[in-house]
């Protein structure tokens, strides 16, 4: 077994991961400012704040805001340029990670694996869901808007506990001040999306069964605070990444073996 020195030459690509996450998470949180405030506006109050009950309602639901023209093909636009970044995003953290594993307690490998590929689909999943819900929007077809709007909420949730689960586990040595940083706010934006949801789901039935006035109101505020939470807690990834770079160059790797001269590997052919 030997180590592995990469060296990256010829570097037509180099994009700090500060910047790389900063940007992909501006994309959802500013469009959909610019869709609540723009549809408050200027869209019909007949399109943004209509129930099914027919009771007043003063705060439009992300669906709405999300759904009315202009404003959904600005979201549309959006959520499409973040959600490639974003899948690599899920790759980078499966493979730091599996980096922890011979770290784990050969007992608990199996069960840190399974949590480490449990993590990676739930999130893949996350990111798909937001992208269909995105372009199928309630108006257009609100039986699947409406279903794939809860596997997203699900999916999202579940991989915020594990993610911080697993985030945790995985620090085999102290945690410095960035991990501690980002553990506790990926606690805090946990926290905060569960007590939303579960905030969102009384108000939701006090809506649709019962359609008490301004119920719908709270249920819209509490959608706001789940997505600007899920937001937050993805946007801690910079600081796992802080010094990380996404690249496109010639990539050459030294293997070294057992204090052996370096033989060099170039595109993963090695060259005697």
């Amino acid at each position: 077994m030997g180590s592995k020195d990469i060296r990256v030459s010829g570097n037509l690509l180099m994009i700090p991961f500060t910047r790389y996450a900063i940007v992909t998470v501006s994309l959802p949180a500013l469009s959909l400012a610019y869709c609540f405030i723009s549809a408050i506006l200027w869209a019909k109050n007949s399109e943004i704040n209509d129930t099914d009950c027919n009771v007043t309602n003063n705060i439009p639901s992300v669906s709405a805001v999300t759904g009315v023209k202009p404003q959904a093909y600005i979201w549309r636009i959006c959520i499409g340029l973040h959600s490639t970044p974003r899948f690599f995003v899920g790759v980078m953290y499966y493979n730091y990670y599996q980096n922890s594993l011979p770290f784990i307690s050969k007992n608990l490998q199996g069960l840190y694996k399974f949590l480490t590929k449990l993590c990676f689909w739930l999130y893949t999943v996350e990111c798909s869901c937001l992208l269909a819900v995105s372009c199928i929007s309630n108006k257009e077809n609100y039986p699947i808007h409406e279903k794939i709007f809860v596997v997203f909420m699900v999916m999202s949730i579940a991989h915020m506990l594990f993610g911080t689960i697993l985030f945790r586990w995985s620090r085999y040595k102290p945690m410095t001040q960035k991990e501690l940083k980002s553990y506790f706010w990926k606690k805090v934006m946990f926290v905060w999306i569960s007590l939303s949801t579960a905030g969102l789901l009384y108000y939701f039935v006090q809506h649709r069964f019962y359609c008490i006035p301004g119920a719908f109101s709270i249920f819209s505020i509490f959608e706001y605070m789940i997505a600007y939470a899920n937001m937050g807690y993805h946007v801690t990834g910079y600081l796992e990444f802080k010094d990380r770079y996404l690249m496109a160059g010639n990539v050459e790797q030294s293997i070294v073996t057992n204090g052996s001269t370096p033989h060099p590997v170039k595109n993963g052919i090695k060259k005697d």
